[in-house]
């Protein structure tokens, strides 16, 4: 690249760095909100087992949730970032303020990493339209505020494709060791980011060098080594015992035609928004929902090829992106928890935001006729974009409702969770399978049994062997928490298979929630 031309190319810098600014802006000025309303918008109950268990190795205890059962059921880059966070941060609410902070940085670097990835791409135009649309998405905003680990993990999933084309770029054997720490780190953030990595490899031993995959491998499995040693040890595996028993609780099976109905309703969205009335309709339909996923896939398969003929030198590495969006498509049909698609999907978004913001660059270099048909279309979806994150972003500034367009998305235990802990005896032992946000904010006052699995290995076991009941009395648990519904099952069915046969106390009065409003809490009277 001649001087000239990168100098060119290069200006665009103080615009993406305008835009990440505004971005983060926009992201603290929806952090500064209550920390009640931005619950009940945005957190999931998951978010609050994270949290539990950078409290704990923070206190030294290991990574648990409730002080005493280890787990591997989280993804554990956050809690390691968030363990040393705690020791300088007081009160339960400002611990979460703090988690939130956290992914509000780190989505902030994944503006200026996806501007730096369509500026290497196609120019300038790419560089400012990506950086702009992640910026004011309100998907990726939404996910910040939500507590989780997304936001992180779409962050070094962005960072490790940069760290790539940059190595590439520099052909040092540094420059690949850092990539291979990178994705070490990024697969931390989440599991689900192996797979990027595993194209990334399959890339560079296709397209070479393949020299370099020594030293970035080396340093990818140094950082996984520690964590996945200590897994494979206490666990038998270093996969997170979380998905097992999420997949056993699952709703749809590996493959039904709902999921990639599902699948599809999200996806379509991209980054501005998941429309309830797409993906509802794509729900009904599913035949339908089959159709338009195939239909996203080849959009996919389209691209990877173009970027792949179009691109060179280390940059056309990039064309692993949609094939990794296919990937997790595919992945998460397979698996079929039916819920948290929104999340699970937010990493593709982040691909259709390179995939707009690249076609947009090409298009604005085309000439005549076609040039400005295809600029007037782009302008109408431009406008339609404009629009969507205006709402969006009206909604997450001023609503203190959850955006129900999530489709799939539970929010607000922080409320629930406080009076149920309200009405249980110090000392008590309570059981309860959304037990997150009950668990974190009980602290010591009394033992949270977690009873779906998700971060408890033993009740999933108990789950998939049918001896729940028998786990709940040897646990001795005498409170359960959960919806009328689940409890009135487990006093009709579950407890009658146990001898002496335990009745279930219903407590009076608990205030009901909008966004649960049949939860309950019982005594079992053994």
């Amino acid at each position: 690249m001649q001087a000239g031309e990168r100098e060119r190319l290069t200006a665009p810098w103080r615009w993406i760095g305008l835009i990440t600014l505004g971005g983060f802006l926009l992201r603290a000025a929806v952090l500064a909100r209550s920390l009640p309303v931005l619950d009940r918008v945005f957190v999931p109950d998951d978010t609050y087992y994270t949290l539990s268990i950078a409290r704990s190795l923070a206190q030294g205890h290991g990574p648990t949730a409730d002080g005493h059962t280890l787990t591997s059921g989280f993804q554990p880059l956050q809690a390691f970032l968030l363990a040393p966070v705690h020791w300088v941060v007081s009160g339960l609410d400002g611990f979460v303020r703090a988690d939130m902070a956290l992914l509000v940085v780190a989505d902030t670097v994944t503006i200026a990493v996806l501007g730096w990835l369509a500026w290497r791409i196609a120019g300038r135009v790419a560089a400012i339209t990506a950086a702009l649309v992640w910026a004011g998405s309100p998907l990726a905003i939404s996910m910040a505020m939500g507590g989780l680990e997304t936001s992180l993990s779409v962050c070094f999933a962005a960072l490790v494709v940069a760290a790539w084309v940059h190595a590439g770029d520099r052909s040092s054997t540094p420059w690949w060791v850092l990539a291979g720490a990178v994705a070490g780190l990024a697969v931390l953030a989440r599991v689900d980011v192996l797979l990027l990595v595993a194209l990334l490899a399959t890339w560079q031993l296709w397209r070479g060098p393949r020299r370099v995959l020594l030293p970035a491998g080396l340093a990818a499995v140094t950082v996984l080594a520690p964590w996945w040693i200590y897994c494979t040890v206490q666990f038998g595996t270093p996969v997170p015992s979380s998905g097992r028993a999420e997949h056993a609780l699952a709703p749809l099976q590996p493959f039904e035609l709902r999921g990639f109905a599902q699948i599809a309703g999200v996806v379509a969205g991209g980054p501005f928004a998941s429309w309830r009335s797409l993906r509802s309709a794509l729900d009904e339909r599913p035949g339908l929902g089959f159709v338009v996923f195939l239909v996203i896939v080849a959009l996919f398969v389209v691209v990877a090829w173009w970027w792949h003929r179009s691109l060179r030198g280390p940059v056309a590495v990039v064309a692993v992106l949609p094939l990794y969006a296919i990937g997790l498509m595919v992945f998460y049909v397979w698996f079929g928890v039916g819920w948290y698609f929104t999340r699970y999907m937010t990493p593709v978004a982040m691909v259709v935001t390179l995939v707009l913001a690249v076609g947009l660059a090409r298009v604005w270099t085309w000439e005549g006729r076609p040039r400005l048909v295809a600029l007037g279309f782009a302008g109408a979806l431009a406008l339609v974009g404009v629009v969507v994150i205006g709402i969006g972003t009206a909604h997450n500034l001023t609503a203190d409702v959850p955006n129900e367009a999530a489709f799939d998305s539970y929010t607000g235990y922080r409320d629930m969770a406080l009076a149920v802990n309200e009405r249980v005896p110090r000392g008590a032992v309570l059981g309860a399978w959304q037990s997150g946000a009950i668990g974190y904010f009980a602290g010591e006052d009394h033992t949270v049994v977690n009873l779906d699995g998700v971060v408890n290995p033993a009740a999933a076991d108990a789950t998939r062997d049918g001896t729940m009941p028998q786990y709940i009395r040897d646990r001795n648990v005498g409170w359960l928490a959960d919806t009328d519904l689940r409890l009135v099952g487990f006093a009709l069915n579950d407890a009658k298979r146990l001898d002496p046969v335990p009745t279930l106390t219903f407590a009076k009065g608990l205030p009901q929630f909008p966004r649960f409003p049949k939860y309950a809490i019982a005594q079992i009277n053994w």
